[in-house]
């Protein structure tokens, strides 16, 4: 969260709906569009592993390449269930809209469970949360296959890049890539999911349905059993018409989604669901990590390359050879008249969010 966002806490769902100005749609009519999709088979599964997968194997053969499974990595959170989840952290306030403006809206979670059993929204609310309860916090640990975290050189101006998901079924996140070409694990705790995921090669247009459905039409997809309903399909198709390799398939509880940096994604909860998910770079993608981050972020580049020079000489190397193969030119915070270095923190969160 940037200086420029606030945050609003709400004592009941119906306060917050209020301040977000929540339009509800025919409730009958989305949930036999979800029954619809619940009854689809879908079988475009990227290969699945068991945790017993090497991190050699996984780095030279998958990492930065293509979407992996692998279940059991999720072992730290084994103690997860809604009763206990309910009983340590009613009190917690958690992020589930973010308004207009940018604002982030929580609910204490006690009010959302409630929420959520009662459930008859088209598009749910959705806790998505970076600022986790510090006991909660206590038991995140990283899965072994992912120990690379180059994010973590830009120290206290790193942005928010671990998550807690929960929502009830027919919630989910729409189409998007993860910003500035991070890779991402997303670890199911409770429930399944439904994903989608298209490689980078495929036209934007063509995944955002710009290029397939009319404007009219388009305009009225804003949540995911509708983007599942009316758009996956006809990409589908186009894939299939293309020869594109795609994925759609079935997350289940205890698995582990891999998301190569560059691929899209869309997600349905098809069950109530609690997952972890949390953004990184490794070796495999550093270089385009490293491209993008001086493309879009060129204010912040200084201070990471000099950190990493204070800390990690092979990898300082590395971004001296990357600087001149691709002409990339470092300006310091100092050396940018147009940007302040807040408007850069700022711009860098927002794109997480």
């Amino acid at each position: 969260m940037n200086q420029s966002q606030k945050q609003f806490e709400f004592k009941n769902v119906d306060e917050l709906k209020i301040f977000l100005k929540y339009q509800q749609r025919p409730s009958l009519q989305y949930q036999q569009r979800f029954k619809d999709l619940l009854l689809q088979k879908v079988e475009q599964s990227p290969i699945k592993f068991d945790s017993n997968l090497s991190i050699k194997e996984f780095q030279t053969q998958y990492d930065s390449k293509v979407p992996v499974i692998i279940n059991g990595l999720d072992e730290d959170w084994e103690n997860w269930n809604w009763d206990y989840l309910i009983q340590n952290y009613k009190d917690c306030y958690f992020r589930c809209a973010i308004d207009d403006d940018g604002n982030y809206l929580k609910l204490r979670f006690d009010q959302y469970i409630q929420y959520f059993q009662d459930n008859s929204d088209y598009n749910p609310l959705y806790i998505f949360d970076g600022d986790i309860p510090k006991n909660m916090l206590n038991q995140y640990k990283i899965p072994y296959l992912f120990p690379q975290d180059y994010l973590a050189n830009l120290k206290q101006k790193r942005p928010q890049y671990r998550w807690i998901l929960c929502g009830p079924k027919q919630s989910g996140s729409m189409i998007h890539i993860d910003p500035y070409e991070t890779s991402a694990w997303n670890s199911v705790v409770l429930g399944k999911k439904r994903w989608v995921m298209f490689p980078p090669s495929i036209d934007k247009n063509i995944v955002k349905g710009k290029s397939l459905i009319s404007q009219e039409v388009l305009s009225t997809i804003n949540n995911p059993i509708d983007y599942f309903s009316i758009i996956v399909p006809l990409i589908k198709e186009y894939c299939d018409q293309q020869n594109i390799q795609y994925y759609d398939f079935i997350q289940s509880e205890h698995e582990t989604v891999y998301v190569p940096n560059g691929w899209w994604h869309a997600v349905l909860n098809i069950e109530d669901c609690v997952a972890v998910t949390q953004n990184y770079v490794s070796d495999q993608n550093f270089e385009k990590f490293w491209i993008a981050f001086n493309k879009e972020n060129p204010t912040l580049s200084q201070q990471f390359q000099t950190n990493v020079q204070q800390e990690n000489e092979e990898l300082y190397k590395r971004i001296l050879i990357l600087n001149e193969r691709f002409n990339i030119q470092i300006k310091s915070l100092q050396q940018d008249d147009n940007v302040s270095e807040q408007d850069s923190l700022e711009d860098f969160q927002n794109q997480f969010d």
